[in-house]
């Protein structure tokens, strides 16, 4: 019986300590990102960092796609997006009628919903599956914050945008931050689905992955 627990506790161990080294990740550069030329970029960042992209795309989503993504069937999800648009006029002397002709939080998240699907189609995307180590949370740090005027130097969005949320709404359009990544192990797995359900996940090693991952000496 004891054999059968040492072996049991090992299989549990080895298996949760694959689940983090291979841990998967969804990732898209957005339409700014492609025009501007930075496809290689990011994934020289990514795979500095040691993690491996293992699928990879480049399509011009449907309206369909980008409803699935976000959750713009959610009321509440929507009203949210309302209620940061009257956040970005924080230190401006414009009010929400002022600047978006209304301060309803519903009818401001809908206009951003319509803006933010126009942003995602007005150009090819690149979007990607990305292997590693916590490569949620690693991916999330190499691209930092989602307001780019809030991102640190060195990260994507730090190094290449300083778009501002103010500006944004006010001309009526997303804000320009050239990049997504999942944000928690759920929305990686749905993530990966919507955008690869039946596509090939390539299964390789890394050359320096014996020194990275593993105990060597």
């Amino acid at each position: 019986m004891a054999k059968n627990t040492t072996k049991d506790y090992d299989a549990k161990l080895n298996k949760t300590v694959f689940s983090v080294k291979h841990q998967r990740t969804f990732c898209m550069i957005k339409p700014d990102g492609v025009m501007r030329g930075l496809i290689g970029e990011i994934i020289r960042r990514i795979e500095k960092a040691g993690l491996k992209v293992v699928a990879m795309k480049m399509i011009i989503p449907t309206e369909e796609l980008i409803k699935k993504h976000y959750p713009t069937s959610d009321e509440a999800w929507v009203a949210r997006l309302g209620v940061k648009a009257k956040k970005g006029l924080e230190g401006s002397p414009l009010t929400a009628k002022d600047a978006y002709g209304t301060d309803n939080d519903k009818e401001l998240g809908d206009s951003v919903v319509v803006s933010l699907i126009q942003y995602m189609q007005s150009g090819p995307v690149v979007a990607m599956v990305v292997e590693g180590i916590q490569a949620i949370n690693m991916v999330r740090k190499l691209a930092g914050p989602t307001l780019p005027f809030m991102a640190e130097m060195g990260t994507i969005r730090g190094d290449f945008s300083v778009d501002s949320p103010l500006v944004a709404n006010i001309e009526g359009r997303s804000i320009h931050n050239l990049f997504h990544a999942s944000e928690n192990p759920v929305e990686a797995e749905n993530e990966i689905k919507l955008w690869f359900d039946g596509e090939i996940i390539c299964d390789y090693s890394l050359g320096n992955d014996d020194i990275m991952y593993c105990k060597h000496y």
